[in-house]
């Protein structure tokens, strides 16, 4: 994975309200029956696996997952995924579900950025790793979810999938020049920079990060997926909701063919490949 650092920040009813972070949806039932998670990781083709996962229950009936995908070297990358991925598992472990969630998010990203970033390098400089991160809280039915960089969260309900998270890629400018008119599509398709990061933890100074505000109310059934890039880079999105539907009875089965599914797809060399799933029910 590339970083590019930054220079000073959907076709259904469904995607549209997950992409509203505005939106409170509001669902008949809000009494949760049960939760469950599992996630998997899969090396690929690499010497090294930079990918970091956590799930679990934290207070009360707060479930929630992790997935940070690390950067800038190999032992480094790993190094900075695994931080990340700790600090905010041992965060959300202990929070309070009757706190401000998104704000709680929200600094903690802050925190761990400043924890990645000061981390030594070879050299013994800092700032020379980095990682992404996907996190989503559930507490009770409403989800919360944070993202930096290009590791994405998905939600699936019955027939459909949605992406709630974007790329922080160069892509994002490129695609302003191009709304813009001043670069033409087919030039920004072609930019061989256009996914390199522009916002990931372990910069200087964080001033990309999503979240929503608002909560989105979970129906019975829901399912939520974080992945880094090694999944959705091999598998569209009606493949990934193919194999949900096939396994979706068992969360633990789900989450470990995912990887390996993206791994058979994958011609030549893949990246590494993890996987959180959280059920609602």
């Amino acid at each position: 994975m590339v970083m590019l650092p930054r220079k000073d920040k959907r076709g259904s009813e469904l995607r549209e309200s997950f992409l509203d972070s505005n939106v409170t949806v509001q669902l008949e039932g809000n009494a949760r029956l049960e939760t469950v998670y599992a996630g998997s990781s899969h090396i690929g083709t690499r010497e090294y696996q930079q990918d970091s996962t956590g799930a679990g229950q934290g207070f009360g009936d707060v479930l929630y997952g992790v997935v940070c995908d690390g950067m800038g070297g190999l032992e480094g990358g790993e190094l900075a995924s695994r931080t990340a991925a700790d600090a905010f598992v041992q965060a959300l472990s202990i929070m309070d579900p009757a706190c401000d969630i998104p704000g709680y998010l929200t600094e903690l990203a802050h925190q761990v950025n400043a924890l990645v970033y000061a981390l030594p390098s070879q050299t013994g400089s800092s700032g020379a790793s980095g990682t992404t991160l996907a996190a989503a809280v559930m507490a009770g039915n409403s989800l919360y979810w944070i993202s930096v960089g290009d590791s994405r969260i998905y939600i699936i309900r019955e027939q459909e999938i949605a992406c709630v998270t974007r790329d922080h890629a160069y892509s994002l400018e490129l695609n302003e020049l191009v709304r813009s008119g001043r670069l033409s599509p087919e030039d920004a398709a072609a930019d061989p920079r256009r996914d390199a990061l522009i916002s990931f933890l372990g910069m200087e100074r964080l001033e990309m990060l999503d979240y929503n505000r608002n909560p989105f109310v979970l129906a019975q059934g829901d399912i939520v997926l974080l992945c880094s890039d090694g999944l959705y880079r091999s598998l569209s999105e009606s493949e990934i909701l193919e194999v949900v539907k096939r396994h979706r009875e068992n969360l633990d089965e789900c989450a470990r063919v995912l990887p390996i599914h993206a791994f058979d797809r994958a011609p030549g060399s893949h990246d590494n490949t993890s996987v959180i799933l959280l059920r609602y029910y």
